[in-house]
């Protein structure tokens, strides 16, 4: 009886990992899609005057800049979509009080970049990520189902 509820447990452990891990993988490729969505919409996205709020002096500062869109103003420290960030582009360096132009999400005024466009290579290697994620992971709670059975099964008998 012991063994069997020990072979359950770690049964139950496995299909908690599997599942997690398709469940992380779905969320990372919706992620992904719909960062990478922005990224090549953001080109199109209406352009507005924006000033610099913060320093980016020190390890720890974080750009932070203002800008005004239909009447209301909107701060952000975006520079630009996740699946951007790996691409090779020149170092900004932005001074307070400095104007810059912000690319404003049409859609959400408070969703903004400084640098349109994304990584079409990045967003491959992701996606192909969360696939993996989500295939490894969906086939191996239908693996551990069915080792378990089996395990169940060939118990059952030798009882019998």
């Amino acid at each position: 009886m012991q063994e069997i509820l020990k072979n359950r447990s770690e049964v139950t452990v496995v299909l908690v990992f599997f599942f997690c891990l398709a469940i992380l993988g779905v969320i990372a490729g919706g992620f992904f899609v719909r960062d990478y969505a922005r990224a090549r919409a953001s080109a199109a996205w209406p352009i507005v005057d924006g000033v610099v709020l913060s320093d980016l002096a020190g390890d720890s500062a974080r750009l932070r800049y203002v800008y005004l869109i239909d009447g209301r103003s909107h701060v952000s420290s975006r520079e630009r979509v996740f699946s951007a960030r790996f691409l090779k582009s020149p170092a900004c360096d932005y001074a307070p009080g400095e104007t810059v132009q912000v690319y404003v999400n049409p859609r959400d005024h408070s969703f903004s970049v400084l640098q349109p466009g994304g990584a079409g290579a990045a967003f491959i290697v992701f996606s192909i990520l969360s696939g993996l994620c989500v295939f490894f992971g969906v086939g191996g709670v239908v693996w551990t189902l069915s080792e378990g059975a089996a395990e169940e099964l060939a118990a059952a008998n030798d009882a019998a």
